[in-house]
């Protein structure tokens, strides 16, 4: 008689939750064994650059979001403290660049605190003359001394008699109950609090503003294999979002109060479900034309994003494992018991030992929850071609940024793919509200694909 396996999704979710967490063979190493709520790879941080006129100056507000788990916290007199720095500078061709260095300390008080993935956020100030500029933020650990950057565009007008609106930032109520920034890339499900805020410049008398919120279609897709044809540039796999297709949600009017030179102007935003939204604010007067207009596209996600917290989280990314007949069985069972069976089934198919099912199960998802924190944007970062490749293959050791794309480089190995090229379909030139970087797919890959996906179903993480 056959000896019943364990079962994966029970030795997943028990792993999870152990004090001590889980061991095995394969499992992966710990970078610093006295870390809490470490994950392998670079810091995931938030920049929003928003230019605006604060006591008669021209500048740019820079808001930057650090969420605790990005960073190493240790513990410290009965808290567990992470500490990051920020080299935040404002430049301009042809000018000397602005900097601010200032240092973040971040306590929890208990270890699954220093885990939240909700930003703690702190804002820096630039003034600047009009024109325009590249914000360029640098964030590092100063425990794992791992480092991560960004960039943002940002125009700075020159105030003038015309009335003009400045970039749209959002806000909502922090857990503490005060007004805090939101991250517009992870907008909460459902908070109640959500607003839009906007600087208005020259506002005349009897004029409004006029709030419009659309849902606009997005590619919901998981990535294609390696092998698969690459998308045309004019498919929304390649573009990510379609804004010509849209669904209006809520329009709100209401008249400015007091008008002055510079304002800020604050416009409520309904509770949102997940997706994607296009956030427009006009500023009306007597004419017929908007006097000025501003708009921004965000995205709302499940609360407990990025971590993988539910049964539709570990079958989802199985996609990029399971034959087509397995796939088609983790698509028909319906009902929770009978996904529940699936999933078993399909890590249970391979790997009877369960320390090593432990290990497998658990690198995997983790790679999945950080392919979410690093590259999640229209859609869940999972489901991108950069998301897709670094759950496979992990980490590469060397990524060449060029103003085509990414090009990602491995080492040699049975399973390496060499060199992954990533090509930019959309993000350039205001031609989509978000980045899109596109794997380019060749049939040359079809041995790399099926070995990678052999190792994973046999209890070796690449």
């Amino acid at each position: 008689m056959r000896r019943a396996r364990p079962g994966a999704l029970v030795v997943f979710l028990a792993c999870l939750t152990a004090a001590a967490g889980c061991s095995g063979s394969v499992a992966p190493p710990r970078l610093d064994a006295g870390a809490i709520a470490y994950r392998a790879g670079e810091p995931a941080f938030v920049v929003d650059a928003i230019p605006t006129v604060r006591d008669g100056r021209t500048g740019v507000d820079v808001y930057l979001g650090l969420p605790p788990a990005s960073i190493i916290h240790r513990p410290s007199e009965g808290d567990f403290v992470g500490v990051a720095r920020w080299t935040v500078t404002v430049e301009q061709e042809g000018r000397p660049p602005v900097f601010r260095t200032p240092l973040d300390t971040l306590r929890a008080e208990t270890a699954e605190a220093a885990t939240r993935s909700e930003p703690v956020w702190r804002v820096e100030r630039a003034d600047v003359p009009p024109g325009r500029y590249v914000v360029r933020v640098v964030l590092e650990d100063r425990a794992s001394d791992r480092s991560a950057q960004r960039q943002v565009e940002v125009e700075v007008e020159a105030p003038g008699g015309a009335p003009a609106l400045g970039g749209i930032r959002l806000e909502g109520l922090g857990r503490d109950g005060l007004v805090a920034p939101v991250d517009g890339a992870a907008i909460p499900a459902g908070l109640d609090s959500l607003r839009a805020v906007v600087q208005a410049l020259g506002v005349p008398d009897d004029s409004e503003t006029v709030l419009t919120v659309d849902r606009v279609r997005a590619d919901t897709s998981a990535a294609a294999s390696l092998v698969s044809f690459t998308p045309s540039e004019a498919s929304l796999a390649a573009r990510g979002v379609d804004l010509s297709d849209a669904e209006r949600v809520q329009t709100v009017r209401q008249p400015v109060s007091n008008p002055a030179a510079a304002l800020d102007v604050v416009a409520p935003l309904p509770s949102l479900r997940p997706g994607v939204y296009r956030v427009r604010i006009e500023l009306d007067g007597a004419a017929e034309a908007p006097l000025a207009v501003a708009e921004r596209v965000v995205v709302v996600r499940r609360r407990d994003y990025p971590r993988v917290t539910r049964l539709g989280d570990l079958i989802g990314p199985l996609v990029y494992l399971a034959s087509e007949r397995e796939e088609a069985r983790l698509l028909e069972a319906q009902g929770v018991g009978a996904r529940r069976r699936a999933f078993d089934r399909f890590w249970g198919s391979r790997l009877d030992d369960r320390r090593l099912a432990a290990a497998t199960v658990r690198a995997y998802y983790e790679r999945v929850e950080e392919a979410n924190r690093l590259f999640g944007t229209y859609k869940e970062g999972w489901k991108t071609d950069l998301g897709m490749a670094y759950i496979l293959f992990g980490p590469p050791r060397y990524v060449e940024s060029t103003p085509a794309g990414e090009r990602w480089i491995y080492g040699a190995g049975i399973a390496s793919p060499g060199v992954l090229i990533f090509e930019r379909t959309a993000g350039r030139q205001g031609q989509s509200a978000f980045s899109v970087l596109t794997l380019t797919r060749d049939r040359a890959y079809s041995d790399v694909w099926h070995q990678v996906r052999r190792q994973w179903r046999t209890g070796m993480v690449p």
